[in-house]
């Protein structure tokens, strides 16, 4: 008995012996290698750059009107292949800890990818944030040539980002205007899901429209052309382009539970793409603009409510008092029917039109106010109504400024030059107090301006979470706060 254990601890032992040997010393150091493609990609990617694959998707008839030869020869030795690398460990296995393995000895290399779009001939690329995101460093391959990139700025909330290789001569996408595609144009989604690969759906454009839930729930994109042709994971950041080759959109996202195409693809508008594009070259942050106005769909129930006749224009819901609006005579329920001479038939079209717009540009606003037409002239602002300059250090966005009807005050998140100045990692500024109505105005103490850093001991960093708190809230509450002399106080109230 004694004998035959002996042979079977002998042979355990070998065994694991055998094992670490292998891993140690004939086993390569792991690399992990993600590439986010679907089987129909993997099969396109046979067909190399000169011979580019034109495929149409179930929803094209078989009567095509038009070559789409000219338009893919145009734009795909414009489309690039981009590697995302980010360092990435492993998780340690028995023989790792059995032996004592380092960690430091786990690392590998996650690699991630996605197409990208040349701007300019000196080395200006675009592609979408979700395609660099994470990224330790990025690499563009194009032509057999690998470049290091370096990251200019992204814009998360249209999914868009810049990059720039050190490259002369490059082949530049012809650049179109999305303002002139319409519902049933051909368009072709052009892709580099591998290196020194190409791949070319066609499609019509389906719908045009803005913040759909559904597009949402996928990526953070607030304006999109829809089309039919094929987007598969791989082909995000490629082209959207016309029958001419022209650059029409950047290609976001595909709605899809699998992450493969499943019959609707969406795309950036060039026109809103180009805007981003210039502004975080310039500024490495995108100068968005504003009139004072909350803005909404011309809904069949909106239209009930105020006796609209038809659902054309956007509907203004609410207007900031003392903003470029409010100054220019817009009221809560004037309906605006067009911007610089171009009509505006929906909040689409509208949010598309602000969106080349800057701080600073004087715009001509035609609404409709109880059956009669009105004109006015604005200035557009900044995120804080002025028309300065913002920076990745002094500027904010939509969702770190929050109102709260019942407490009649309006939070916002400070930038981080404001919280480097005070010294603070958190920290959300009260910017208004409606003395009339509200109920934040009962709290004797808390004024304008000042900044809450925490409630309840509990660091504050959201607009939104704070008023929810407050509004929610019973029983005895400390509120610390900096007023704007720079001093900290601590706030003591009962709420019942």
């Amino acid at each position: 008995m004694k004998g035959t254990f002996k042979i079977v601890a002998i042979a355990f032992l070998a065994g694991l012996a055998g094992a670490f040997v292998f891993q140690e010393f004939i086993s390569p150091e792991p690399v992990t290698e993600i590439i986010r493609e679907s089987p129909a990609q993997i099969a396109q990617a046979s067909f190399k750059k000169e011979e580019p694959l034109i495929s149409n998707s179930p929803a094209v008839t078989a009567a095509i009107p038009v070559s789409f030869k000219e338009a893919a020869a145009k734009s795909v030795s414009s489309v690039v292949y981009i590697k995302n690398l980010q360092r990435n460990r492993r998780s340690l296995s028995m023989y790792d800890l059995m032996f004592g393995r380092e960690r430091g000895n786990s690392e590998g290399v996650a690699i991630g990818s996605g197409s990208g779009v040349i701007y300019s001939k000196d080395g200006y690329i675009i592609t979408n944030n979700h395609v660099i995101e994470g990224a330790d460093a990025i690499q563009v391959m194009h032509e057999k040539r690998t470049y290091d990139a370096k990251l200019v700025g992204t814009d998360p909330k249209m999914d868009i980002a810049v990059l720039k290789i050190e490259a002369n001569d490059l082949p530049a996408i012809g650049l179109g205007s999305s303002s002139d595609v319409a519902i049933g144009d051909w368009v072709l989604a052009v892709g580099n899901p591998f290196n020194l690969t190409s791949t070319v759906t066609a499609g019509i454009v389906s719908a045009i429209g803005s913040e759909s839930n559904s597009v949402r729930e996928n990526f953070p994109i607030e304006l999109y052309i829809q089309t039919d042709a094929a987007i598969n994971p791989g082909n995000s950041g490629g082209a959207l382009v016309n029958t001419n080759g022209e650059l029409v959109g950047i290609n976001t996202s595909i709605i899809s539970k699998t992450g493969s195409y499943a019959g609707y693809g969406f795309a950036v508008p060039s026109d809103v793409v180009l805007k981003i594009v210039e502004d975080l070259k310039k500024y490495k942050y995108v100068q968005k603009a504003y009139i004072g106005a909350q803005t909404a769909e011309v809904t069949e129930e909106v239209a009930k409510m105020e006796g609209l006749k038809d659902l054309n224009g956007v509907f203004v819901e609410s207007v900031t008092k003392g903003s470029t609006a409010d100054n220019a005579g817009l009221e809560s329920g004037d309906v605006i029917t067009t911007l610089n001479g171009k009509a505006v038939n929906n909040k689409s079209s509208f949010d598309e039109l602000m969106s080349a717009l800057s701080p600073g540009d004087q715009v001509d606003i035609e609404f409709k106010r109880n059956r009669r037409f009105y004109d006015t002239s604005l200035t557009l602002t900044n995120i804080f109504g002025d028309t300065k300059i913002l920076t990745s250090e002094t500027g904010l966005n939509e969702d770190d400024i929050f109102f709260s009807d019942f407490l009649g005050a309006e939070f916002r998140r400070l930038t981080r030059e404001e919280r480097e100045k005070l010294g603070i990692r958190y920290g959300v500024k009260v910017t208004k107090i409606n003395q009339k109505n509200g109920w934040l105005r009962n709290l004797e103490g808390l004024e304008e301006g000042h900044i809450v850093t925490s409630v309840n001991r509990q660091g504050v960093n959201n607009p939104e979470g704070l008023a929810e708190y407050i509004e929610r809230y019973t029983g005895r509450i400390y509120i610390n706060v900096i007023d704007e002399r720079g001093r900290k106080e601590t706030l003591r109230y009962t709420f019942r």
